[in-house]
């Protein structure tokens, strides 16, 4: 039923959504032709562009001290409270979560994050006028063993300062992002008519092929993967194993509340940076089979459910995406080419 739902609402939302445009095209179709305007002796000089919100210089020096600061901060020995407020300070939304159960975990276990740098950043800044202030980046981040990757960073204004969003690390290069003569980006509205999936729609349609495969509304818009119709094989997968150790076993995906970020590529298409929460759920059907429930708790977190855990076990995860979406012309399918997730809470009774 649950499945049913949702795809009734995504139906929905997307019909509306084609129905508009389907409405403008045939509006602009049918209007009446008219006459060239009448030549003027004088020559009309072309508005300068207005200043944006946020220039390539402002978020060029807004990148470089975050990144010196979480640099610095992370590889600090020992790593005390107070470097690690700093560094929440410095991020928001799905990344805050992440970054706080990344500190909660490693003292947990007594250990320090894992130490990383960060490359020369190639920054993404899309012309805005109004709305919340943000930009993008791609950089390489490398770990203590000098292994580099490309991460893509949003960035948004927060008072006089700047904190990171969201950080996903890229399987595949980012496509080209259209940019205007200045340098500037282009950014996409919540429900732009010119891809195929509007960024609104791209995290609950990722969500529904995530948990429902191809069996769900999204089939024949996102490819298949790792982060899409896998998750949906190991869902089958993993409810028939609890069955043999007397645990029910569900597991649902659902787009997060954070903000979600688009950029125009240069085929005409969107590169969609969003998040997702996973909800998996472990009950125990009988009675010995609570210490099997244990087991499913992630190991940093044991002990503090060993005395509480009785029938179910409820694990969260905080999900960053990065997908392509091609323009609605093509017959190409959306792609989720980046990733960073992690367990941000869990809770038992």
């Amino acid at each position: 039923m649950r499945g049913q739902g949702r795809r009734g609402l995504l139906a929905l939302s997307l019909a509306l959504v084609t129905a508009a445009a389907v409405t403008t095209a045939c509006s602009a179709g049918e209007a009446a032709p008219t006459g060239s305007p009448a030549a003027s002796d004088t020559t009309t000089v072309p508005a300068a562009p207005a200043r944006p919100q946020v220039t390539v210089a402002e978020a060029t020096r807004a990148l470089k001290d975050i990144l010196a600061a979480d640099a610095v901060l992370g590889a600090a020995d020992p790593q005390r409270l107070t470097d690690q407020n700093q560094l929440l300070k410095q991020a928001r939304d799905g990344y805050l979560a992440l970054t706080q159960a990344a500190f909660t975990s490693a003292a947990s276990m007594k250990q320090d994050t894992p130490l990383r740098t960060w490359g020369e950043p190639q920054l993404l800044v899309p012309r805005l006028n109004q709305g919340p202030a943000w930009f993008a980046a791609v950089v390489d981040r490398r770990d203590a063993g000098g292994r580099a990757r490309p991460a893509l960073l949003t960035v948004v204004r927060a008072g006089q300062g700047w904190q990171i969003s969201s950080m996903s690390l890229l399987d595949t290069a980012p496509p080209e992002i259209a940019r205007d003569a200045e340098g500037y980006a282009a950014a996409l509205g919540a429900d732009d008519p010119g891809v195929q999936i509007s960024p609104r729609l791209m995290a609950p349609l990722h969500a529904t092929t995530a948990e429902e495969g191809r069996a769900g509304f999204a089939t024949g818009l996102i490819a298949d993967g790792p982060h899409t119709t896998a998750h949906a094989t190991e869902i089958i997968s993993l409810r028939e194993e609890g069955k043999h150790e007397g645990l029910g076993y569900d597991s649902i995906f659902a787009a997060a509340n954070y903000p979600v970020h688009a950029l125009r590529t240069a085929d005409g298409g969107a590169l969609i940076m969003y998040s997702l929460i996973r909800t998996t759920t472990w009950t125990a059907k009988i009675y010995h089979s609570a210490e099997d429930l244990l087991a499913k708790v992630p190991e940093d977190q044991r002990e503090d459910h060993r005395k509480t855990l009785k029938k179910e076990v409820r694990i969260v995860e905080t999900q960053q995406y990065v997908s392509t979406v091609p323009p609605k012309s093509s017959r190409e399918l959306a792609r989720v080419i980046g990733y960073v997730g992690g367990i941000t809470r869990v809770t038992s009774s």
